[in-house]
């Protein structure tokens, strides 16, 4: 009994070492693990997927056997404001869709976009009863890109009035509307444009509804050639003494380098001076019917009331049209026929002629 209990002991002291000499030293397979997260990358990412690795922080962390990756449609400017890590929003090619459908798929059409902005000075000089104006305005041009031909411009504007003695004007009047306009081509001779611009003009005491005009404009284009263009149709100024002028003429071109511009309300003549790899320059002359009707409040008595300003302009400028899209021109000209009426029929009086002087800048 002695003897197989000792034998007993001694087959399980062997075992015990059998056992515990083929146990895996885990010593070793940690760094093993290390030295393959460092260098190589796992040959079967299936044997990972319930380890927990800690990476360091300057390595990039790849997503392995998780939901798909968020699809890389944002930029760098929307990934720093929404604070998230650039390496999460990198395209998962397993998960996306092919490059083309992509594209196709993900283009971005806005809603507006930018046309141009135009900028306009103009210094019309009198004192006294000669009646001075500076004017400002604004204006920003957008396209509507999902309905071609279509653009809005609010336009903003403000005239500072020098005089007169004998009348009470105030000393600003404003102008501020919104402009909508289509213009679409029927085929490869006619097209057509309309535009409708509702908008307060005021000194901003009175704001009725004599305040509030709506203009606008509807005209037809014939290409009769290559060189000679029609137009025809109407402007609509709803000013108080004067609401509707026709728009007919015919648009020429000479050469390359001229133009003749016979339309009524505003003829204009162009011809080329300059033309290089940076700009052109172009001079021209032409005529223009100025002024506008704004509501007031006469400063004597505090009446409401509604002042036309009218005027005749010949004008002589020099445009520069610039590669990048931007175009300055500088006007000078002679302003005649000018006229003051007040709804009120108290005040009304004929101005003697002045000047004019005119820079506007489009971009």
């Amino acid at each position: 009994m002695p003897f197989q209990s000792r034998k007993t002991v001694n087959l399980l002291i062997i075992l015990s070492m059998i056992a515990l000499s083929g146990m895996p030293d885990h010593s070793t397979y940690a760094q093993n693990r290390s030295s393959e997260f460092g260098g190589a990358k796992a040959t079967s990412p299936d044997s990972y997927r319930h380890q927990t690795i800690f990476a360091p922080r300057d390595q990039d962390i790849k997503q392995i056997s998780q939901s798909p990756q968020v699809p890389d449609v944002l930029d760098a400017e929307a990934r720093e404001a929404l604070g998230i890590p650039p390496q999460l929003l990198e395209a998962d090619e397993s998960w996306s869709e092919s490059e083309d459908e992509f594209l196709d798929s993900e283009t971005f059409v806005p809603l507006i976009s930018h046309k141009r902005a135009t900028a306009n000075v103009t210094w019309l000089p009198g004192t006294g009863d000669e009646l001075g104006i500076f004017s400002l305005s604004l204006s920003e041009a957008l396209e509507v890109p999902r309905y071609e031909g279509f653009t809005i411009t609010p336009r903003f504007g403000v005239h500072y009035l020098d005089g007169p003695v004998r009348t009470d004007l105030p000393a600003r009047v404003y102008d501020t509307s919104v402009a909508f306009r289509w213009f679409n081509k029927i085929n490869e001779k006619w097209s057509y444009e309309f535009e409708v611009a509702p908008g307060v003009y005021s000194d901003f005491k009175n704001v009725t509804t004599d305040a509030l005009r709506i203009t606008g404009r509807g005209l037809a284009y014939y290409m009769h050639s290559r060189s000679k263009q029609f137009v025809f149709g109407v402007v609509y100024i709803d000013r108080e003494d004067l609401k509707l002028l026709p728009a007919a003429g015919m648009i020429m071109w000479f050469s390359e380098g001229s133009r003749l511009e016979l339309i009524f309300p505003k003829p204009k003549f162009t011809y080329r001076i300059e033309k290089s790899e940076a700009r052109e320059r172009w001079l021209y002359v032409s005529g223009e019917f100025g002024g506008g009707s704004w509501a007031i409040r006469r400063a004597t008595t505090g009446v409401d009331d509604v002042v036309t300003y009218n005027d005749l302009r010949l004008i002589g400028g020099m445009e520069t049209k610039h590669t990048n899209g931007m175009i300055s021109q500088f006007e000078i000209g002679y302003v005649f026929n000018r006229k003051l009426e007040y709804l009120s029929n108290n005040g009304n009086y004929d101005i003697s002629p002045t000047g004019m002087i005119r820079y506007q800048l489009t971009f």
